[in-house]
């Protein structure tokens, strides 16, 4: 990801939700909050001709494994098909003890794409990512049942023991009127 793509993301964004407000939620990774994603997201939204904004809210340190979409949801799956891909290919070699392995990155690429279709097959009879932004209280057409499906969410977490040590150790802000 760099700049370009993110303005590029926002662009289709807006185009996709026109005349609305689109509450854009990204973790703090360089590009999602550069001076020239902000300033392409003020300029846009400073448009009179422009009837679609966009409200950026970055996700603090910590809580990308919690309320990101694509970390509660898809980036474990994703490396997992990615792995058992790997295992597969992996078995299917002569290897004496020792040697190393070599995967050309045609290989690692087709690993992806099998990975990519299999979450896609999934996705058809368990629609898991569709899901996913209910339980992490992110479905803008489903608020009551988005925000239950958040609070179990984050009730199962708290077995977690970094989620536990955050809870116990941290204090939240009393916000203002």
């Amino acid at each position: 990801m760099n700049a370009n793509a993110a303005i590029i993301y926002i662009s289709y964004l807006m185009s996709m939700f026109r005349g609305k407000t689109v509450g854009l939620i990204w973790d703090k990774h360089t590009s999602h909050y550069c001076d020239e994603v902000k300033e392409f997201i003020d300029r846009c939204n400073a448009d009179p001709a422009t009837t679609t904004r966009i409200v950026l809210e970055l996700v603090d340190e910590g809580l990308t494994p919690i309320v990101q979409v694509p970390d509660v949801a898809v980036n474990k799956v994703f490396k997992a098909a990615v792995k058992r891909h790997y295992h597969v290919y992996r078995s299917e070699l002569t290897v004496k003890v020792g040697q190393k392995i070599s995967v050309s990155r045609e290989t690692v690429v087709n690993f992806v794409l099998q990975a990519i279709n299999d979450i896609n097959e999934q996705n058809e009879d368990n629609p898991f990512i569709m899901n996913a932004f209910k339980r992490c209280g992110l479905n803008p057409w489903s608020m009551s049942k988005s925000l239950e499906a958040f609070d179990e969410h984050l009730n199962n977490l708290e077995a977690n023991e970094i989620m536990q040590a955050m809870l116990s150790n941290q204090k939240a802000e009393t916000l203002g009127d």
